[in-house]
């Protein structure tokens, strides 16, 4: 689908996300996103400077992950399955990370 890490940053960061940057972070809602509805994620966030991976659960806990690529973070938000299982498989357990203060 993207031939370069570019193209991925520019489908990611385009300018109809301004308004869901917040302090460097790219947030996107679950609920705007092409995946099956989650019963746990409501947000992810992706800081694309520092690659920081972070997931906002329904719960309100809000967990952050380091050295994170962004091809993985296209990978999210462009899925039409399962976000949740996709975080359990790729991300929760296999990068290094914790708990921080809501996202939104």
């Amino acid at each position: 689908m993207f031939a370069s890490e570019l193209d991925i940053f520019t489908h990611c960061f385009s300018p109809k996300d301004a308004e869901e940057i917040q302090d460097g972070i790219l947030i996107k809602r679950v609920e705007n996103l092409p995946c099956q509805n989650s019963s746990v994620i409501e947000v992810l966030g992706y800081d694309q400077a520092n690659c920081i991976f972070y997931v906002q659960l329904l719960n309100g806990k809000t967990y952050r992950y380091f050295d994170t690529p962004l091809s993985l973070w296209q990978r999210f938000i462009t899925t039409t399955g399962s976000i949740g299982r996709l975080y359990n498989q790729q991300i929760k357990g296999t990068f290094k990370g914790g708990q921080v203060p809501k996202l939104v």
